[in-house]
């Protein structure tokens, strides 16, 4: 039996994400921004649907993890959020941001500067967030340690939470292809 030959233009084509070929996602996280307009960003995804799965084909196929940058507006916040089955990671390219930080249970919010360069890893089971406190567009990188990571959840008794509730069982119709 005859080796196949490797084909490069073929592993491009599965496995390079180019900047040219992707789009700002404002709408990703839109159902937050109808909540407050502060939590108003955009991502655009390189490896995986991440935690929000939505159908992108123009991505490449996770494996083991989501690759995305975010675009934090001058003022916006990423709101308090809990992934209970995977590590995130926060890298910011461009700026300077506020990581918040929050133990289940307590009420203190943790606040710590990021500059350009900078990460942050949180782990499971700790509330994050981000908030862009400067008068400048910050961009970032963000990466879940897992190919479909749970839906977040935010503050009991948050609006936020209420809503993600409902929008669980819409997240499982896409990631079966019911959607």
């Amino acid at each position: 039996m005859a080796e196949e030959k490797f084909n490069v233009a073929e592993f491009e084509k599965k496995y390079v994400a180019r900047l040219q070929d992707r789009s700002l996602d404002w709408n990703v996280l839109k159902f937050q921004e109808e909540i407050d307009p502060r939590y108003k960003r955009a991502q655009m995804r390189y490896i995986g649907r991440g935690a929000t799965a939505n159908n992108d084909s123009n991505v490449i196929a996770a494996e083991h993890f989501t690759l995305s940058t975010m675009v934090l507006p001058a003022g916006c916040i990423g709101p308090l959020h809990l992934h209970d089955d995977v590590e995130e990671v926060f890298f910011i390219l461009k700026g300077s941001v506020k990581a918040l930080i929050q133990e289940v249970g307590k009420d203190e919010v943790h606040e710590i500067r990021l500059n350009e360069r900078d990460c942050i890893s949180s782990p499971p089971g700790v509330y994050r967030g981000i908030h862009n406190d400067g008068d400048e567009e910050a961009l970032m990188l963000v990466m879940l340690g897992a190919v479909k990571p749970n839906l977040p959840t935010y503050v009991e008794g948050s609006p936020l939470e209420e809503l993600r509730i409902q929008r669980a069982k819409e997240r499982e119709a896409i990631i079966n292809g019911n959607k």
